[in-house]
C-alpha cells in the first residue's frame, strides 16, 4: 500500500511539473526585455566601454565558474524546488544591485550574483524536469516540454524587446525594471514546483552543508575522471568550449557593430526583437531538423553560425554604411538560429545516459570546463578590440572560430552522435 501510495506522489508531482515548466521557463529562461538594450543601459546609463562589457562578461563567466562547487552542493543539500527558487531570487538581487550600482564594482557584484542564480538554476532546473519525465518515453517528453518553454520564452521576449527601446528612450530604466518584474514572477512561479526524488534522504539529512560540500570535493575528481575517460564526453566539451565562447563573444560584438554603423536606439530594440521571434521559431523546428540532419546537426548549426560571423566581419570591413543592414541582419538571424538550437540539444545530451544520482555531477562539471573556456575567450576577445576595430575582430574570430570548429567536428566524427550499443561502458556509464 506504501509503494503504491509513493508511486500515486510521484506520478502526480511530475504531471504537476511537467504542466507548471513551460509557463516557468517563458519567464525565468533568461533575462526578458533587457538583453535587447543591454548593451545600450550599460555603455550609454552606466557609461563603460566595449573592452568593460567584456571584462564584465568574462567576470560573470569566471564566477559561474568558481560557484559551481558550492551551487552542486546547495542544490543537493536544498533538493530541486528549494535551489531553483533560491537560484531565481538571487537573479532578483542581480538585477536591483544593476540598477543601483553606481560603479564599475558593485556592477561586478552584480554579475557575481547573477552567475550564482544561473549557477543554482542551471543545476536544478532541467533536472527537475528530466525527474519529472524520466519514464518510458521520458527523453522525447524531455524535449518537447523543453522547447516550448523555449519557445514561449523566445516570444514573450520579442514582444518584451520590441518595445524596450522605445521604453529606454523614455526612460533608461525602464526595460530593466520590468526585467526585475519578470524575475519576481519567475521566483513566485518557481514555489509550485516539487522534489520528484528526495536525494536528501538518499545522502542523509542528517549531514551538515560544510560535509556535503566536502563530498563534492571529491566527487569532482571522480566525475572529472569518467569525463577524461569518456571519449563521448570529451568531444562534447570540446565542442561546448569553441562554439559557447564563440557565442559569448558575437554576443557583445554583434552590439557594438550595430552602434558602429549608426543604428538609432528605437531600431537598436526592434532589430533583437525580430531575433528573438526568429528564435522561437527556430526552437519550435528544432525536432524536425533533428530528424532531417540526425547525428550531423551539430555539424550543421556550428558551420551555418561561423559561416554567418565571417560574412559580417568581411562585408563591414569593405564598408560600414547603413546599406549594408539588410544582410549584416540576415547574418544575424542565422547566428541567432543555430544558438537557440544549441542551446536547446546541449540540455539532452550532457543528461543523456545519466540517472538522478548522477547528474548534478555530470552537468556542473560540464559547466565549470565551459565557463572557463568562454571567460578567457571574453578577455582575450575583450583586448582585441583596443587594438583592431570591431569590424577587424569579428572577421579575426570568425575565422580563428572556423579553425577551431573544423578541427572539433573532425574530432567528434567517431566519438559523439552514435548509437547506445557504439559506446563503450566507459563512454556512457559513470561508474562511481
Amino acid at each position: 500500500m506504501e509503494s503504491s501510495t509513493r508511486r500515486k506522489r510521484i506520478k502526480d508531482v511530475r504531471r504537476k511539473n511537467a504542466k507548471l515548466y513551460p509557463i516557468y521557463k517563458m519567464f525565468s529562461w533568461d533575462l526578458l526585455c533587457y538583453y535587447s538594450i543591454e548593451y545600450l543601459f550599460l555603455t550609454i546609463t552606466k557609461g563603460v566601454s566595449i573592452s568593460d562589457v567584456l571584462l564584465l562578461s568574462a567576470f560573470y563567466l569566471i564566477s559561474k565558474m568558481l560557484v559551481q562547487i558550492p551551487s552542486v552542493t546547495i542544490c543537493d543539500f536544498l533538493g530541486r524546488k528549494r535551489s531553483i527558487v533560491l537560484g531565481n531570487a538571487m537573479l532578483v538581487g542581480y538585477m536591483f544591485t544593476l540598477i543601483v550600482a553606481p560603479s564599475m564594482p558593485l556592477m561586478l557584484f552584480s554579475m557575481f550574483l547573477c552567475a550564482f542564480g544561473y549557477a543554482i538554476k542551471n543545476l536544478s532546473e532541467t533536472n527537475l524536469l528530466y525527474d519529472s519525465v524520466a519514464t518510458k518515453g521520458g527523453d522525447g517528453l524531455y524535449s518537447r516540454l523543453d522547447s516550448k518553454g523555449g519557445s514561449l520564452y523566445y516570444v514573450f521576449d520579442g514582444i518584451a524587446s520590441l518595445v524596450a527601446g522605445y521604453l529606454f528612450i523614455v526612460n533608461n530604466y525602464l526595460p530593466v525594471l520590468i526585467c526585475l518584474l519578470c524575475l519576481i514572477i519567475a521566483t513566485i512561479l518557481s514555489c509550485g514546483f516539487s522534489d520528484v526524488y528526495d536525494l536528501r534522504q538518499k545522502k542523509g539529512k542528517d549531514k551538515s552543508l560544510l560535509t556535503t560540500f566536502k563530498e563534492y570535493g571529491s566527487d569532482l575528481k571522480d566525475t572529472c575522471k569518467f569525463i577524461f575517460n569518456s571519449s563521448r564526453m570529451k568531444a562534447l566539451i570540446l565542442f561546448r568550449v569553441v562554439f559557447y565562447s564563440l557565442i559569448k563573444i558575437i554576443d557583445i560584438y554583434r552590439s557594438d557593430l550595430l552602434v558602429d554603423i549608426g543604428i538609432p536606439e528605437e531600431q537598436f530594440s526592434m532589430i533583437f526583437a525580430v531575433l528573438t521571434f526568429i528564435a522561437a521559431i527556430a526552437v519550435s523546428a528544432r525536432e524536425t531538423l533533428e530528424r532531417k540532419y540526425k547525428n550531423r546537426i551539430l555539424t550543421f548549426i556550428s558551420l551555418s553560425y561561423v559561416f554567418s560571423v565571417i560574412s559580417v566581419g568581411t562585408i563591414s570591413c569593405i564598408t560600414t554604411s547603413q546599406s549594408i543592414l539588410p544582410i549584416i541582419l540576415i547574418m544575424y538571424v542565422i547566428a541567432k538560429v543555430c544558438s537557440a538550437i544549441w542551446f536547446v540539444l546541449e540540455g539532452k545530451y550532457v543528461k543523456n545516459f545519466t540517472n538522478e544520482r548522477v547528474r548534478s555531477k555530470i552537468t556542473f562539471t560540464y559547466e565549470l570546463i565551459g565557463c572557463m573556456a568562454a571567460a578567457i575567450a571574453s578577455v582575450l576577445a575583450g583586448q582585441l578590440v583596443k587594438v583592431v576595430t570591431i569590424e577587424q575582430a569579428f572577421l579575426l574570430v570568425g575565422l580563428i572560430g572556423l579553425i577551431a570548429i573544423v578541427l572539433t567536428l573532425d574530432y567528434m566524427r567517431t566519438r559523439f552522435g552514435l548509437k547506445p550499443k557504439e559506446y563503450a561502458k566507459k563512454d556512457i556509464e559513470f561508474s562511481k
